[in-house]
């Protein structure tokens, strides 16, 4: 129980909200009118384009490629040093996007809103699958014309079989009971959303498109991501709470926002993940906590449901501090009933009362941008953020 009312008042926000799937629209018609030639990254905003990590900055420039603003890396990354092109946060503009991945203009996103509040919205692009992938980091030639069929052929298909909205809550319920933590386990998740939309179809499924669905195994940890951050959100704007409404690294800086102030990214240099680097990539080094994927494990899944995800437990335990199972208890703030009862939503009165934090599952992505994701793992998220996080917002 918590022993703040206004973070009481806040989670009561949190646990009524109602995400569902209910459509795709392009990104520009998302943006402000007239915000110009735009891309997209994960977390907090870098302030200075000189401090992009490569990684992102190879995703940047596939972004500028694929709208036709450039015709390789050299001239892309052109254009983002010389502020013709703008770089800014996903998250200011309510998508979220994980890893080292892109938002660019031309792209579809999935709307995610609120049953109970239609008008409330958030977004996220697709999850590109499992090869050709900007959440990678790397300049694979093949990116703009398969982000040419995910965002043309496939969306079509897709937008066709949401004539009704997709109730998320059950989904992520369900696939919690099958083992999933629903961020670096989604396999269950994502064979059920490939399920419904199937069950959709009046006509057969084609024959690329039935195969993208059964290999993309991370299919629904984007639609995952928005529905959390939809649900942190509904606590924005309650005065002196303390839960966290927005989560996400960019690389370089690792950052949160929370309900008593709207808008304000505090942030602290993005901690190492720990974990295995793949025995291919030995020797090399990955980047700090990246991806706004934090959203998932913030709102009290992925880090927070080891205790279930038997598979997940099993794979990172020589990577996780001893009360890694007791750390929900020490950093959420009540029972939300489409998780399956468990427990959800960070507050960072809880978190620096208790010295703890939640844990957050990631893919290591390698720092010059040649390899892409070199292993997984998790971060500990320093217990001394939080009390960083209540100073600056003055709780």
């Amino acid at each position: 129980m918590l022993s703040n009312s206004a973070d009481s008042v806040a989670f009561d926000k949190v646990a009524a909200c109602e995400p569902q799937w209910t459509g795709l629209c392009l990104v520009k018609d998302v943006l402000q009118e007239g915000s110009g030639k735009v891309l997209m990254h994960a977390g907090p905003p870098f302030g200075d384009v000189q401090r992009i990590p490569v990684p992102v900055m190879n995703s940047l420039c596939i972004g500028a490629i694929y709208e036709g603003w450039a015709a390789d890396r050299s001239a892309a990354q052109e254009l983002i040093m010389s502020g013709a092109v703008t770089v800014a946060a996903a998250q200011d503009h309510d998508i979220v996007v994980p890893l080292a991945g892109v938002v660019s203009p031309s792209m579809q996103l999935m709307i995610v809103n609120d049953a109970r509040n239609p008008e409330v919205r958030k977004y996220s692009v697709f999850n590109e699958g499992m090869l050709h992938c900007t959440r990678l980091g790397v300049m694979n030639p093949e990116l703009p014309r398969h982000l040419s069929w995910l965002n043309t052929e496939f969306a079509d298909w897709v937008s066709k079989q949401l004539q009704q909205p997709m109730p998320l809550l059950p989904i992520i319920s369900a696939a919690l009971a099958d083992g999933d933590d629903c961020h670096g386990r989604t396999m269950a998740g994502s064979a059920l959303i490939a399920e419904c939309l199937r069950q959709q179809s009046t006509e057969a499924v084609p024959e690329d498109i039935d195969a993208f669905l059964n290999e993309s195994l991370a299919f629904a940890l984007n639609v995952w991501m928005a529905a959390c951050s939809l649900m942190m959100a509904a606590a924005e704007g309650v005065a002196n709470s303390s839960l966290i409404t927005r989560a996400g690294g960019n690389g370089v800086d690792f950052g949160v926002q929370v309900a008593a102030l709207p808008g304000k990214w505090i942030t602290a240099a993005a901690p190492v993940i720990n974990g295995a680097i793949e025995p291919a990539h030995e020797g090399r080094t990955a980047l700090g906590a990246i991806g706004d994927s934090a959203v998932v494990d913030f709102m009290g899944l992925g880090g927070q449901v080891l205790n279930t995800a038997e598979q997940s437990f099993a794979n990172l335990k020589p990577y996780l501090p001893e009360d890694a199972l007791a750390r929900p208890a020490k950093v959420l703030s009540g029972t939300i009933a489409g998780f399956g009862n468990r427990p959800g939503a960070t507050n960072a009165r809880s978190a620096t009362a208790n010295a703890s934090s939640p844990l957050i599952l990631l893919g290591m992505i390698e720092a010059l941008g040649e390899a892409g994701r070199i292993g997984g793992g998790v971060v500990d998220v320093p217990a001394a953020f939080f009390e960083k996080v209540l100073g600056e917002a003055a709780l």
